[in-house]
């Protein structure tokens, strides 16, 4: 049942982070359903966990209260803690308390919300990987970069970092993207099955090569290809 506080998760599962500045760290992640953004470039799917953002997969949601949250993520703490999606910061208010009292989140995002650190302090110890949607997202530039939201989170929260999705050479859509920001920058090739990933790996490899980015792969989708609970 839907509660004003309450916050549908599309899934719970400790795992390995597959991707991004703490790649190889035991995580446990909280995926949220719902996304304000579709993303229908990167697949027929859209996005890679196209079951937590497309609707028709809602019934397969479960409601939950943050203190529901709280005794799960107790079950495996100490660890990391990722709240990804879909799109997490569209309940980030809601999901305050738990920010407040466990170490070690990351919120993966699409930037595209902004952040009152004023009123919610303690997301300036929250790492953001800020997956900015580029081009290759097939998503209109005004929808996809919040320039206000990437700004306010690089100033308020340091250990934050980029991470973006690589086919091509995209180097000016970054550039722009990061400008006047002094953050890590993580590239990693797209594609939801392990075939598409080795297609784009070397290209992405020799592209953070040439622009001095970080290179992440993915070790969830080499391991295991598109599969949930990974």
């Amino acid at each position: 049942m839907m509660t004003s506080k309450s916050i549908p998760i599309s899934e719970i599962f400790y795992s390995i982070q597959g991707e991004g500045k703490y790649s190889g760290h035991p995580s446990l992640f909280i995926r949220v359903g719902g996304c304000n953004l579709t993303c229908p470039g990167f697949s027929s799917h859209g996005c890679d966990s196209f079951y937590a953002v497309d609707k028709k997969y809602k019934s397969s949601w479960k409601m939950m209260s943050v203190n529901e949250l709280i005794v799960e993520i107790e079950k495996y703490y100490p660890c990391d803690i990722i709240l990804t999606g879909g799109e997490p910061t569209l309940y980030y208010q809601k999901f305050y308390p738990i920010i407040e009292k466990f170490k070690n989140i990351t919120i993966e995002t699409n930037t595209t919300i902004d952040i009152d650190f004023d009123k919610y302090p303690a997301f300036k110890d929250v790492s953001f990987a800020m997956s900015v949607k580029l081009s290759n997202s097939g998503e209109e530039y005004s929808k996809r970069v919040n320039k206000k939201a990437i700004k306010n989170i690089a100033k308020n929260a340091k250990k934050s970092f980029f991470k973006f999705v690589i086919n091509s050479d995209v180097n000016s859509e970054i550039e722009d993207i990061i400008k006047e920001i002094n953050l890590p920058i993580y590239c990693m090739p797209l594609g939801e099955t392990k075939g598409e990933l080795e297609k784009n790996a070397i290209f992405t490899f020799e592209f953070c090569l040439k622009h001095n980015y970080f290179y992440s792969d993915r070790i969830h989708i080499r391991l295991f290809s598109k599969k949930k609970g990974v």
